[in-house]
């Protein structure tokens, strides 16, 4: 056993510390998440053990995961030698940073990880979400009057109903859903499919470990319980359809795949969600009126003119994918680049649709899966689908529940939104699934 100095013993505190706050990501600003990345990049190279001996095998193994871990991200580095637009590509592979200084870091520092640690940056991340959670919940509380007050001037003129003599109540619903979740974002400057991402996974580990201590006859395990409770409700007040579907879909998976809950309890599971869903669809308007988003499905174009706008977040989403899939026709060996990626699909908008909606904003692939194959091709795609492969191959040989349930709902959300293009899927995916992976002292739910 290699004994260490006092200098490395505050390296590694240092490292530890660092890491804890990390975890705590969803209530950090950029700024300091940045900040906070650079000092713990500092003290994980630091504290490197150069004199741990591994045996060759497993050197070999966690190289091996290292390099499944970073190539996604390489091939998209080397598709700038075929983009146009090189400033657009090095800003969006700036920004997706993280997914290769995590897994490097944490593959440095691999014997450091033990389930104490995990399990304590697991209660950090949940406890900020709840936190986070918390202070919307008392800012609406304090904008009611804002929040539910009638159409204002703007928002008739905007969406062209100044000529109705009388707007119908779904059309108000609809308006005052986009003006709650546009005042959430501006308020935490956090989308809510991320929060939805964040929550999601946050109740599956407290409930877990709320169960566990009312197991162990701990009354705060109720308490536990109860916020996770809140969690839910709040995703269902902010309307993340995917979050909650795949809270849903990943949850009964991990379970079932990994033996864990009898079959009486998976039919109580599957009635209670039932129960869950159906009083949040009629008893919460945002929630409704995006389930009637799907609900009312046709495959249409969003559409404009002088006295209409026809437009959701559906079928603006149906045109997306018919651009995306009409990029990836024309580019599917190694896509159009990371640069000329979003270009080519404002060009596809602009031709193709002509909806004024798309020059709102920068619409992306809202596909994660997507995204890759535009930008880099079906190499790329192959590249992160191996990468998603190894999480969930070695969540189930470790009988890691929370990493099964984790790859689960990455998998799940990304089929309808681009996790990597904002800060906070980067960090979720990245830092999380890093942490999972690179452990030599395997961390599972019997450990």
């Amino acid at each position: 056993m290699i004994l260490k100095t006092p200098k490395s013993n505050i390296i590694f505190s240092f490292y530890v510390i660092i890491t804890y706050l990390i975890g705590l990501f969803p209530i950090l600003t950029f700024g300091m998440r940045s900040i906070l990345t650079i000092s713990w990049v500092f003290f994980g190279l630091l504290n490197i053990d150069f004199k741990k001996k591994y045996e060759n095998n497993l050197n070999k193994k966690y190289l091996l995961y290292l390099l499944f871990s970073i190539l996604p991200f390489v091939c998209l580095c080397l598709t700038l030698l075929y983009s146009e637009n090189l400033e657009v590509g090095v800003r969006r592979l700036t920004q997706i940073l993280p997914f290769v200084i995590f897994p490097i870091i944490f593959y440095l520092n691999k014997e450091r990880i033990e389930k104490r640690m995990i399990n304590r940056i697991l209660w950090g991340f949940s406890i900020s979400v709840l936190i986070l959670v918390f202070y919307q919940i008392i800012c609406v509380l304090f904008n009611l009057d804002i929040l539910l007050a009638d159409l204002t001037k703007e928002e008739i003129i905007s969406n062209r109903l100044g000529d109705k003599l009388i707007i119908d109540q779904n059309t108000v619903s609809v308006i005052k859903t986009r003006r709650f979740r546009s005042f959430l974002l501006r308020l935490v400057d956090t989308h809510p499919t991320y929060q939805g991402l964040w929550g999601v996974f946050s109740i599956f580990f407290l409930v877990k470990q709320g169960l566990i201590l009312i197991r162990s006859k701990k009354n705060i395990g109720f308490c536990v319980l109860i916020a996770s409770g809140v969690l839910l409700f709040w995703l269902f007040i902010i309307s993340s359809r995917m979050p909650v579907i795949s809270l849903v879909i990943a949850g009964f998976y991990s379970a079932v795949v990994l033996k864990r809950v009898q079959i009486k309890k998976q039919l109580l599971f599957i009635a209670t969600t039932i129960f869950l869903l159906t009083i949040g669809y009629f008893s919460v308007t945002p929630f409704k009126v995006r389930v009637d988003e799907v609900i009312n499905y046709k495959f249409e174009m969003p559409t404009e003119n002088e006295k209409s706008y026809n437009h959701s977040s559906v079928n603006v989403r149906n045109g997306i994918y018919t651009c995306a899939l009409s990029i990836v026709k024309d580019n599917l060996l190694f896509g159009v680049g990371v640069g000329d990626s979003q270009d080519e699909l404002n060009t596809c908008y602009n031709n193709k649709i002509g909806a004024k909606i798309y020059t709102w904003h920068n619409y992306n692939t809202h596909n994660q899966f997507l995204f890759f194959i535009v930008a880099s091709g079906i190499i790329g795609l192959l590249i992160f689908l191996i990468l998603i492969f190894q999480h969930w191959r070695i969540a189930i040989e470790n009988v890691n529940q929370i990493h099964l349930y984790f790859i689960s709902i990455i998998i799940l959300v990304s089929l309808t939104e681009n996790i990597l293009s904002r800060s906070d899927g980067v960090m979720f995916f990245a830092f999380f699934s890093s942490l999972f992976l690179f452990n030599v002292k395997r961390f599972n739910d019997n450990s």
